[in-house]
């Protein structure tokens, strides 16, 4: 392959990417922001539910390609191992999660209207035991996945020290959200700081690629 070629189009795509992570950003912290504190039938049945869990899976997506044009930047700087692991560990996160979101979609307010015992009993299904399983597995993914990322981008100069530590920080308290430990209102502060930590590196895309100091 020609990388010659091929450079300027890695290249014309980043911004491309880091707009898609300033969407993405927004729509994370809009949707757990207007995401029902509960999930009966009637409300996993409602249209809001669907538009909510439209926004998890926009956001998901877009940050599966920030992620890609990151790592670029980040192995053109020199990055390392360590960074390619977390990169490893974020993407799989994301699209893990996207599976259960695109149930959540497509498959769960058929349910709730056709099966309602089902959603009774599991809720919006991260009580079932194949995802009660998995899912804080996944949890555990994302966390170490973002927060080792987030630190060798920061340390190899891809990104700045304030979007680095702002994309930590949000992981950190969006993940104690998630885990299921801590009330709505912090699940919903954690999406705002870690969707304010997407659009802090989209926006570094959309700035010529050098190092940051």
């Amino acid at each position: 392959m020609n990388t010659a070629h091929t450079a300027p189009i890695v290249q014309r795509l980043q911004p491309v990417a880091g707009t898609l992570g300033i969407v993405g950003g927004i729509a994370l912290a809009g949707a757990y922001l207007t995401h029902p504190p509960s999930a009966p039938p009637e409300t996993v049945a409602s249209v809001l539910w669907i538009w909510v869990h439209v926004g998890f899976m926009i956001s998901l997506l877009c940050g599966v390609f920030l992620l890609m044009a990151l790592f670029g930047r980040y192995a053109a700087n020199g990055g390392g191992m360590f960074g390619f692991a977390g990169f490893v560990l974020a993407v799989v996160s994301l699209i893990f999660v996207f599976g259960l979101d695109y149930a959540e979609v497509f498959i769960f307010p058929t349910m709730a209207v056709e099966f309602p015992i089902v959603v009774e009993t599991y809720g919006d299904g991260t009580m079932m035991p194949s995802i009660a399983f998995a899912f804080p597995l996944t949890g555990i993914a994302f966390v170490l996945g973002f927060i080792l990322f987030g630190w060798e981008l920061m340390r190899s100069g891809t990104i700045t020290r304030t979007t680095g530590w702002l994309t930590i920080a949000g992981t950190l308290v969006f993940g104690v959200g998630l885990s299921g430990l801590a009330p709505m209102i912090i699940v919903r502060i954690g999406s705002v700081v870690f969707g304010a930590g997407l659009v802090a590196l989209g926006l570094s895309l959309l700035r010529p690629d050098r190092k940051e100091r």
